[in-house]
């Protein structure tokens, strides 16, 4: 076969393509393996660190909050995205001691903040369920914020569904202690869980937070269906509305004339190291 005929050409491309699938498949599964026999470890050597995307009001501009973003820098495979490791951190239970790590550093830090003057920013941190099915959840977060001094009006715990809350005690219990604490509680990626409305059903939740992926495409019919149902929803029962993954102007404007509450993404600003968000409180 000559090299130059077409029949040539595709399968070199074909190959090219399997050698990037395969490189792909091999560097996930070396993530895998690094993340089950690291992650025990990997908080006593400091190797997780924060960063914080800020979080808009969207008739004003102004921002109103922070969300704390987990980032663990491992020595040989470098920063790897919590994608990779939240699952296994589940898996293990190690998020149990990884989640206490990021809501003691997180307050520590938005407190430091307020200190110096930026009074008026909140802060939002994903936990997982299984954190909620913890019997002393809720007292070990009481205990973090009386240790931190930091106050729990401006703590927003936002849980993923994975699970139906209504058929777990532990879970109702721990939300409505920390409720009682004024912490607020938000239900992630909003419309994407299996039991997103039942749930809605036996709690009070402060704030739905649209999944990014009814953003990226809001031109779309469908989309832009689900996403005014959302905000219609969250209005009704009393909830604020973020949307998440916001990288254009269009997407902003659209959010804006229906009423969305508050907007976070790239087209604002991309997650901050914490020695980068002063300067960014300084100009907003």
């Amino acid at each position: 076969m000559l090299k130059n005929s077409p029949d040539f050409n595709a399968k070199e491309a074909s190959k090219n393509k399997y050698q990037y699938f395969n490189d792909k498949e091999n560097t996930k599964i070396r993530l895998h393996n690094y993340a089950k026999t690291d992650l025990k470890n990997a908080i006593e050597r400091e190797e997780f660190f924060l960063c914080y995307q800020p979080i808009f009001d969207t008739k004003t501009k102004k921002m109103v909050s922070m969300e704390a973003l987990i980032r663990w820098k491992h020595p040989v495979m470098g920063v790897i995205n919590p994608r990779e490791f939240i699952p296994i951190a589940e898996e293990t239970k190690l998020i149990n001691p990884l989640g206490e790590w990021v809501i003691n550093t997180s307050c520590r830090q938005l407190r430091a903040w307020h200190e110096i003057g930026f009074t008026q920013c909140s802060l939002s941190i994903n936990i997982s369920v299984i954190q909620l099915q913890q019997k002393d959840f809720a007292k070990n977060v009481k205990e973090i914020l009386d240790k931190t001094r930091f106050n729990p009006k401006y703590l927003e715990l936002e849980i993923i569904e994975s699970i139906s809350i209504d058929s777990n005690h532990l879970v109702k219990s721990n939300i409505a202690k920390l409720k009682e604490l004024s912490v607020k509680i938000s239900f992630d990626d909003f419309g994407t869980g299996y039991n997103c409305l039942s749930n809605l059903q036996s709690l009070a939740i402060d704030c739905l937070k649209i999944d990014r992926t009814f953003i990226l495409n809001i031109k779309s019919h469908v989309n832009s269906a689900i996403v005014d149902a959302i905000i219609t929803l969250g209005h009704r029962i009393d909830a604020k509305i973020t949307a998440e993954g916001v990288e254009e102007e269009e997407q902003y404007e659209y959010l804006k004339e229906k009423g969305c509450d508050m907007i976070q993404g790239y087209y604002f600003s991309k997650p901050l190291l914490p020695e980068e968000v002063v300067e960014f409180f300084n100009k907003h």
